[in-house]
């Protein structure tokens, strides 16, 4: 564990401004696009792509606002509408656990 500078324990950690952000900070402006892993991912391999990319249509993400973006659960950022594409691809009885990352196939 380590600690945000919100003074709350956490295990996730900034790959590209090198410091831990919990679940709320996350949300900050600053970390819109940032990589965002553990930290024990970090200490082993601390190498990301940048600039990032949707984890859908594998666009570059720009730094500046505009087009929306949505963090999933797993951590992979998404273009919010090609996250809205890519449930409305899915069955109409899909159950709620079958809809996963389109990069990792975690659900979301």
């Amino acid at each position: 564990m380590v600690v945000c500078k919100c003074r709350k324990a956490t295990k996730l950690y900034c790959f590209v401004h090198k410091v831990p952000v919990c679940g709320e900070c996350i949300c900050f402006p600053e970390h819109q696009i940032c990589v965002i892993r553990t930290y024990s991912e970090w200490v082993i391999d601390g190498e990301y792509d940048w600039p990032p990319k949707c984890c859908k249509c594998q666009a570059i993400f720009e730094e500046e606002a505009g087009s929306e973006k949505t963090r999933l659960g797993c951590l992979h950022v998404i273009h919010t509408n090609c996250l809205i594409s890519h449930i409305k691809s899915f069955p109409l009885h899909t159950a709620s656990a079958g809809y996963v990352c389109p990069s990792c196939s975690t659900s979301i």
